[in-house]
């Protein structure tokens, strides 16, 4: 991945009528030095960032939750594979039936993402609940406007026009 690369916005993904597309192209962060992401790794991290970009959701300093969450995904996978080839138990000579390692590791990876990707807004809830927060303005809140509004909608103000 170009570390310079600065990844232009699409129109916002179906369903984001309430997300307003900022005006210049939303950014997506290089991933973390030391990293050194695969290029299984950083086709998930491009993938994600697309996704983020598409979504209209500012992301520019995601890199390290994304960077956490491509390498557990991708030991998911791995993880998932192994117990598609090898099984999900095994049994002793006793005839006792334990989970596999490869099968922990698979419930316990499953588990990171499930508390990892709403952090990083890449659940429906998630999502969701930002362009909720954000409404139609995104971007900054204005700290004043309650006060504006209520001292423009005032009965003493209306009586002044």
């Amino acid at each position: 991945m170009d570390p310079k690369k600065n990844f232009s916005v699409a129109p916002p993904a179906v369903g984001a009528d309430n997300v307003k597309a900022s005006p210049t192209a939303i950014a997506s962060p290089a991933p973390p030095p030391g990293i050194n992401l695969s290029e299984d790794e950083l086709q998930v991290y491009d993938y994600l960032c697309e996704s983020l970009r598409d979504a209209g959701i500012d992301h520019l300093t995601v890199g390290m939750p994304l960077a956490v969450i491509v390498r557990t995904f991708i030991d998911w996978i791995n993880a998932s594979k192994e117990c598609a080839e090898k099984g999900r138990s095994q049994t002793s000579k006793t005839g006792w039936s334990t989970p596999t390692p490869w099968a922990e590791d698979e419930k316990r990876l499953k588990m990171e993402l499930g508390q990892w990707l709403p952090k990083a807004c890449l659940t429906i809830p998630s999502l969701a609940r930002v362009r909720k927060d954000t409404g139609v303005q995104g971007g900054q809140d204005d700290l004043f406007s309650d006060l504006v509004s209520h001292a423009t909608s005032s009965p003493a103000n209306a009586s002044k026009h």
